[in-house]
């Protein structure tokens, strides 16, 4: 069979056909190239046209190799009829979850049939033309194949996970949430009678002389005698803070601040402050509730967080979970596993519809859980990548137990070191590396202990479980992770964000002068946790939790250098109020940026070569097959989008379309509509062949569900990644993608 080779250059859906000159313009400006709508088709020189209908899905094992059927219509060239037929394929699959595309290849036809197809005509034989047009190679966008996965076996582990609900505070006033990282750690400024609270991402202070603290939101101050007390406006700051260190760029924006916009009385926000990861509901006076269709759910209007009412009592969406209180001055408890049907019952369209992935039972949250189990990849090669220099405050490299295990973990030291009976092991933006030391040298690891996959949720290292080993040679080795090295776990019938445990964070004064060295553990609460489907990560950050986005890397102490990164410079860019989405506090880096960077792209080296480089290569190259040509059994090819998606192939052999009046089989050339098991009742417009049983009809409508939702989704991230909705939650459904930021005032 001469299938030969061609590799379809396109990232998400158009809804119309798409001409070649305009593919071959989009790929020569090296931007990404459109997605071509479903069907495709292929034309040979000699005229013949092959028409693919969009795949079902019928396996995904591994996330590394697909089954699927599909639909195919053949025309030879001067006929205007079509011979309908169907094909039987599995490839090979590589994932790329930053552009929602899946890489299609070494295609291999396991079955064809052409039920209607003469035994005696001239021309060429509807066979040979798809033998010979077949692509070897298709993308196609990952919303598609999601939406048509078999849900029912997806895993759902939420045994270590905690859902104790964080203190949640609420406001129907302006207000902020200056989280501290447990008791306050203070550090002087030279020269001056002030100290700054280094493990918190605001810019807070204490003046020795007069024993007051001071916060800073934007340009403007607030003072207090006692943290928990009532903040009052500032008249005038103590001279000190006109002596803030001029070379010390992390004081930059501080200095811009002093002198300061005053604030009157009237203008001061309300501040609460927590010494644990918390939680802040602003809303803009009393609760406005407007009903959700046809249930009993409200949603609550005039507030920026996800605050939903059902039978009187309130619920509260956050970091995946679910809490429920009676009032909004009562406790909360844990809610995700017993939330009522009616949150099923959202609309697409609603503007909460952004907390469907957090719904079990619902597509959205099914999906959800499928996207965290697909590996991100990257081959290293052995002798060209480095390993970070590990360093250890103190005298010497300390390790304590890992509960559970025999394994203990570094703890004076920002990196993940993990030790067992004889053998270090050091993972870095999910790479691992071995050594015979703590302190290395260290080489790339091809084998990991099978305990590491053990560290429960518990323990500030679990996020290194989720990095394995996936292929070796002499020469490379392949690494992957999935969701949960950036803490988004799978649990309760969906996402979460967080393990839910809180660990008080390092730090250690050093015998030298200087500042104290400080570091946190991964938080659950406290950075205005939400789930991006478009991203599969959780987004992070809200004005009201701080200028950098909310607890995190407040600041860090590098004795080598003896610089002190504080706030924005540690844990996100300022421009972007610190959003990001799902932080990894250990390498200071994130999951995902607005580009679709991941991890393996921080290294910056030819020495790791992600494993969706593939995009990059559609994107740039003009090697794939000469878009403006055409297919044929001597080279060259070309696709052409088409508008009409209605054919679906039968597990019966048989090609089905659907329409108002139900499914119909192409039978004698013609379309006839089949009796419904349920009813028996037939179409008048078409006459009937017979019944469809209840297994095939059901499939049938799955698959229609599924290729419907895929195209929703589908163009949801397309428009996501337009920009649509950038700089804040799209007003329509869930396609945006930052929240918060500087809308949350």
């Amino acid at each position: 069979m001469d299938k030969g080779r061609l590799l379809t250059m396109l990232t998400l859906l158009l809804c119309s056909f798409v001409p070649s000159s305009t593919l071959s313009q989009t790929q020569e400006s090296g931007g990404t190239p459109e997605a071509s709508d479903w069907p495709r088709e292929y034309v040979a020189k000699n005229g013949s046209r092959l028409l693919l209908f969009q795949p079902q899905l019928m396996a995904w094992e591994g996330w590394e190799r697909l089954e699927a059927r599909a639909a195919v219509a053949i025309q030879q060239p001067g006929d205007e009829g079509q011979v309908l037929g169907i094909v039987r394929l599995a490839a090979k699959t590589a994932v790329s979850t930053s552009e929602r595309l899946v890489r299609v290849s070494d295609i291999e036809l396991l079955e064809s049939r052409f039920p209607e197809a003469p035994e005696n005509r001239d021309g060429e034989d509807p066979q040979a033309i798809l033998d010979t047009l077949f692509p070897a190679e298709q993308i196609i966008s990952l919303d598609r194949i999601l939406s048509e996965l078999e849900k029912a076996g997806v895993k759902r582990d939420s045994s270590q996970l905690k859902a104790d609900p964080p203190p949640i505070f609420v406001s129907t006033s302006p207000a902020i949430l200056v989280l501290i990282d447990g008791e306050p750690i203070l550090a002087d400024i030279d020269k001056t009678k002030l100290q700054f609270v280094v493990n918190t991402n605001w810019d807070l202070f204490f003046d020795t002389k007069s024993s007051k603290y001071f916060l800073r939101k934007e340009n403007s101050w607030m003072e207090t005698t006692r943290l928990d007390g009532r903040w009052g406006a500032v008249d005038k700051l103590p001279k000190s803070f006109k002596k803030l260190p001029k070379n010390d760029p992390s004081f930059a924006e501080t200095r811009a601040a002093v002198p300061s916009s005053f604030l009157a009385p009237s203008q001061v926000p309300r501040v609460f402050v927590s010494q644990v990861p918390a939680e802040l509901i602003v809303i803009v006076g009393q609760p406005q509730l407007q009903p959700i269709g046809d249930t009993d759910l409200l949603w609550v209007t005039n507030t920026d967080n996800d605050l939903f009412v059902y039978q009187g009592s309130f619920y509260y969406l956050v970091a995946g979970r679910w809490f429920r209180a009676e009032d909004l001055d009562n406790e909360w408890t844990f809610a995700t596993e017993t939330l009522p049907l009616a949150f099923q019952q959202i609309p697409a369209e609603h503007p909460r519809a952004r907390v469907l992935p957090s719904v079990p039972g619902t597509p959205d949250a099914e999906e959800a859980v499928i996207l965290a189990q697909i590996p991100q990849t990257a081959t290293v090669t052995r002798d060209q990548i480095q390993a970070p220099k590990v360093v250890y405050y103190g005298d010497e490299p300390k390790f304590e137990p890992i509960e559970g295990t025999s394994l203990e973990r570094g703890t004076n030291t920002s990196f993940d070191v993990i030790r067992t009976e004889d053998r270090y092991y050091l993972c870095y933006e999910a790479v691992w590396f071995a050594s015979d030391g703590p302190e290395g040298p260290w080489i790339v690891a091809d084998t990991i202990p099978a305990e590491i996959y053990s560290i429960p949720a518990s323990s500030p290292s679990h996020s290194v479980s989720y990095v394995q080993v996936y292929d070796s040679t002499p020469v490379s080795v392949t690494f992957g992770y999935t969701s949960g090295y950036w803490g988004v776990y799978h649990g309760w019938g969906g996402v979460v964000y967080g393990t839910g445990w809180y660990w008080p964070p390092y730090y250690y004064y050093p015998p030298y002068y200087g500042y104290p060295i400080y570091y946190p553990y991964p938080v659950t609460y406290g950075v205005s946790a939400w789930y991006n489907p478009n991203t599969g990560t959780y987004g992070r950050g809200a004005a009201v939790y701080g200028p950098y986005g909310g607890l995190g890397r407040g600041a860090a102490y590098n004795p080598k250098t003896g610089t002190y990164a504080r706030g924005g410079a540690a844990y996100g860019p300022y421009n972007a109020r610190g959003w990001a989405e799902a932080y990894n506090p250990t390498t200071g880096t994130y999951a995902r940026t607005r580009q679709g960077a991941d991890v393996y792209g921080n290294w910056g080296t030819t020495a790791v070569k992600r494993g969706d480089d593939w995009v990059r290569t559609v994107t740039a190259s003009g090697d794939h097959g000469a878009l403006a040509g055409y297919r044929t059994s001597e080279g060259g090819g070309g696709f052409v989008g088409r508008d009409d998606n209605n054919l679906y192939a039968g597990r019966d052999g048989n090609v089905y379309r659907r329409n108002e009046s139900g499914w119909q089989k192409h039978d004698d050339g013609n379309w006839h509509t089949v009796e419904r098991p349920d009813t028996g009742r037939e179409s008048a417009r078409t006459p009937s062949t017979g019944s469809l049983d209840r297994s095939s009809l059901d499939q049938l409508n799955r698959d229609a569900y599924g290729r419907q939702r895929g195209t929703a989704n589908t163009d949801r991230y397309r428009n996501w990644n337009r920009g649509s909705g950038y700089g804040g939650r799209a007003a329509g459904g869930y396609g945006g993608a930052r929240r918060g930021g500087s809308r949350r005032r």
